[in-house]
């Protein structure tokens, strides 16, 4: 089967994947990488390392920021693991990265489980009982954090700087709003201390956990390859099939029958894993997406903010529209 306009593409990157070396080399290794893929996929995820047991190598939002301004078309979606980071926080780095690509940010929610939780609070330490273990617990953070996330996006309005020199006014107090958000986990008072991002709310991304209310308010969903989550009916998300590639060559055949297999599931795309970027680039961007492309089957970057790239509709803030 050929489709007229084929699927998005997406590579996925486990930022603690590559091996830490010389400053040198991996300025070199992430500058190749975004460089190569800027112009042949409609996106990157970075995923971030935190905790993990191996060593969790580089922060996934600041090699975001380092990598936009080295790129023109690729949306970049940073991943952080939002049940155990600050929410306040990953909203100022996401609504700055949204700045620095010029409108093509993304906040990839992990969400940290099973023995990675048990890292995550020995590398933390145990504040009053945080990070918890509790499975409930953190899942419910999670769903707040992204709240959170996104209210503080909304919490400068579009037109609150002023610049106005004669009369030094340079912010209009009125247009900036305290979000008063509080759960059992924690509560955080707001505005923002990073302007309203340019695209409004970032794209919200993450991976389908069965009954997690977090994964299911998320703007894109990464579903398995069996295709189970996936709804019949209108989506008001976009949803992309995760293909994970082995260390060792993948067979052409092969991958672009699994591709056009999903091409007829009504997914908007593909995120294919890559687990060793070192090794698979050359493969990925000289044979498997040329063989996409030879097949209708792999549509072209787009242009645009990130959200009209995936056909989210344009976000409204909140509080102006309360007003």
């Amino acid at each position: 089967m050929t489709l007229p306009n084929g699927l998005q593409v997406g590579i996925g990157v486990d930022v603690a994947a590559y091996p830490q070396g010389s400053h040198t080399s991996q300025r070199d290794f992430w500058r190749t990488l975004i460089s190569r893929l800027d112009d042949v996929v409609e996106f990157i995820t970075l995923e971030d390392g935190f905790a993990a047991a191996g060593g969790d190598g580089l922060d996934a939002i600041l090699l975001a920021n380092w990598l936009a301004p080295r790129s023109r078309k690729i949306g970049i979606l940073a991943g952080a693991p939002i049940n155990h980071l600050e929410p306040f926080h990953v909203s100022t780095a996401v609504a700055t990265l949204d700045y620095v690509s010029e409108g093509r940010a993304g906040l990839f929610a992990q969400q940290l489980r099973g023995d990675r939780v048990l890292q995550a609070r020995q590398a933390i330490g145990a504040l009053s009982g945080f990070p918890t273990t509790d499975g409930p617990a953190l899942e419910q953070d999670a769903k707040d954090g992204i709240d959170v996330i996104r209210r503080l996006w909304d919490s400068w309005e579009e037109d609150a700087i002023i610049r106005d020199r004669e009369s030094f006014r340079f912010l209009d107090g009125a247009k900036l709003h305290y979000i008063n958000f509080q759960s059992a986990g924690f509560k955080v008072l707001g505005p923002s201390i990073t302007p309203r991002p340019p695209q409004g709310q970032p794209v919200v991304a993450a991976v389908q956990i069965e009954g997690d209310d977090a994964s299911a308010t998320a703007d894109v969903v990464f579903i398995g390859s069996d295709l189970r989550g996936l709804p019949d009916g209108p989506k008001a998300q976009a949803f992309f099939v995760d293909l994970d590639i082995d260390a060792a060559a993948a067979s052409v055949t092969d991958f672009v029958a699994e591709v056009g297999r999903i091409a007829t599931s009504g997914a908007n795309g593909v995120r294919v894993i890559v687990r060793d970027p070192k090794r698979q680039l050359d493969h990925l961007v000289n044979e498997l997406l040329p063989a996409l492309e030879g097949a209708s089957l792999l549509r072209k970057p787009g242009s645009g903010t990130l959200r009209e790239r995936f056909g989210l509709p344009a976000a409204v803030n909140r509080y102006t529209s309360a007003a």
